[in-house]
């Protein structure tokens, strides 16, 4: 992997996560009342794409404006908590691989360490969702929830998608 992936690949998940849950959630009644000035500056491109996203989920979900906002204040509830699990992951797999570039000479115990991280994370990532899920039942039907989680996994395998070809050696070329 090329030097400076990590880094893309977290701000693309950052921002797809942003979108989905954070900011990017918006009402008719916010892009009336806030909306990006109109005229000789544009809206930015990730901007775009949360009202984008916004619109996506409130569409295929079929949600109301009063399912949205809550929608939004549940998830931006538990932003803290996704980043602060991204953050984890990505410092054990850091860590992980960076064991294994040394070799014969890796710390055996480091990396059993690491890789009990990254399954700590991944039972926490899913006791996060468990908890989401319950918040969102209070408010949205199974069906919707279920769009929902099937609308998250659609969008992070495009990004993933997206990211692997961004760092796709062309033909002929070599890796910089």
């Amino acid at each position: 992997m090329r030097r400076g992936s990590g880094s893309s690949r977290a701000f693309a998940y950052a921002l797809v996560g942003y979108a989905l849950v954070a900011g990017g959630i918006s009402t008719p009644a916010d892009a009336q009342e806030g909306g990006p000035p109109r005229g000789p500056r544009r809206e930015a491109p990730e901007r775009r794409f949360e009202r984008r996203i916004g619109r996506l989920v409130q569409q295929r979900l079929r949600l109301s404006d009063d399912q949205m906002l809550r929608l939004r204040a549940v998830n931006r509830g538990r932003a803290q908590q996704r980043q602060a699990l991204f953050a984890r992951e990505r410092d054990a797999r850091v860590g992980v691989r960076r064991e294994i570039m040394r070799g014969d000479s890796a710390d055996q115990r480091r990396v059993a360490a690491l890789i009990d991280e990254l399954f700590a994370v991944q039972r926490a990532r899913l006791e996060l969702l468990q908890a989401e899920q319950r918040e969102l039942a209070e408010f949205l039907s199974p069906v919707q929830r279920a769009r929902y989680l099937a609308l998250q996994e659609q969008v992070h395998r495009r990004v993933g998608r997206a990211l692997a070809e961004e760092h796709r050696v062309p033909r002929g070329r070599a890796p910089r």
